[in-house]
């Protein structure tokens, strides 16, 4: 889970938000991309394409845990949005094209990226407008509210826990922890999540993740 990482791809609430949802129900709760959505941004075309340079072998061994990125896994190349950007997600994930970004999801975790409109003070907009927000979706907990270095950039970032949206066959809900970052663009902020169960260790692939996002 990058430095601590959660775009949520849902923020560990795969939670979050799905895309007209309360925030944390695709780990992307963001009051805010209604925000965008007011402004007039929409979402562009969108593409995948391998990376080879990072890709291993494909996992023929199965997964023994739930929202687990095997140590094997090959990662593709998401590009679209508007403002563009691109970003990692591992193959086999689906990927779900978002009116504010994307949302990557496996069966128990998820990546989201999600894009509001560009804010002077990031800060600022995480402690009046997206925490909040986290704040009122049920069983959300902060666990921690700090500032991150990633590749020689400071960003801001949390990490909370909260029920991952209910399993559509069983109903069942697992406990997640979100690890969200803000990104500064030139034309927006991007919001990244990484949500996986509590107890399952995605860091080292979130990380690589996390650092492959880019502004296009």
């Amino acid at each position: 889970m990058i430095p601590a990482i959660a775009v949520m791809v849902s923020a560990c609430a795969a939670a979050a938000a799905p895309p007209s949802a309360s925030p944390l129900q695709s780990s992307r709760p963001l009051p805010t991309p209604a925000a965008s959505a007011a402004s007039g941004r929409s979402s562009g075309s969108a593409s995948v394409e391998p990376n080879p340079s990072q890709s291993q072998p494909p996992d023929t061994g199965g997964r023994t845990t739930s929202g687990d990125v095997p140590d094997n896994a090959v990662f593709l190349t998401y590009r679209g949005g508007n403002p563009a950007f691109s970003i990692q997600y591992v193959e086999g994930w689906q990927v779900g094209q978002q009116p504010d970004g994307v949302n990557v999801r496996d069966k128990d975790s998820s990546e989201t990226v999600a894009i509001v409109a560009p804010q002077a003070d990031v800060a600022g907009f995480v402690a009046s407008t997206d925490l909040p927000a986290l704040q009122a979706v049920p069983g959300f907990k902060l666990a921690k509210q700090d500032t991150v270095t990633v590749g020689g950039t400071s960003y801001v970032h949390l990490v909370y826990h909260v029920p991952a949206p209910p399993d559509p066959v069983t109903g069942k809900q697992v406990l997640s922890m979100v690890d969200r970052y803000y990104v500064p663009g030139p034309n927006g902020l991007a919001v990244v999540s990484f949500s996986t169960p509590d107890g399952v260790d995605n860091v080292d692939a979130f990380r690589q993740i996390f650092e492959s996002f880019k502004w296009s």
